[in-house]
């Protein structure tokens, strides 16, 4: 008397799929309410009112540090070579000596956008407020 069937050997097993899609979501709505998102986007910038006539501001030499970059990445406080290392501090101390100083962040234009953003996030550690930023090596 035989109690075992026999079974057939050309079936496949299959995972079953149904509920990989509730899966995924749950995976999703998982880590975007667990993940820390940045604070901070983009530069902020106060920009001033649009005016008719160009208003022209003097700014006295005392008052004024410019930070020049060029397209081999060196970098310049006020005509002088600064290490990159060194900026944050250099700013630091220049800001102590006068808390009115108004930096501006000059960059090459054909330097990598990388080294005016690098140079901002130093003046912006530093505790620089006043802050702009141009090119060189053409218009603007």
């Amino acid at each position: 008397m035989a109690i075992f069937k026999k079974v057939r050997l050309d079936e496949e097993a299959e995972i079953p799929t149904a509920s990989m899609a509730d899966i995924a979501f749950l995976l999703i709505i998982f880590f975007m309410t667990t993940t820390n998102f940045a604070r901070e986007r983009g530069l902020k910038f106060v920009l001033p009112e649009k005016k008719d006539q160009p208003q022209e501001v003097k700014i006295k030499s005392e008052n004024l540090l410019k930070i020049s970059i060029n397209d081999k990445g060196e970098l310049f406080l006020n005509d002088e070579e600064v290490r990159w290392e060194n900026l944050e501090r250099e700013v630091k101390l220049r800001l102590e000596k006068n808390p009115n100083l108004i930096i501006l962040i000059r960059t090459h234009r054909d330097a990598p956008y990388e080294y005016m953003i690098r140079a901002f996030d130093a003046v912006k550690a530093a505790g620089g407020k006043k802050v702009g930023l141009g090119i060189i090596g053409g218009e603007g």
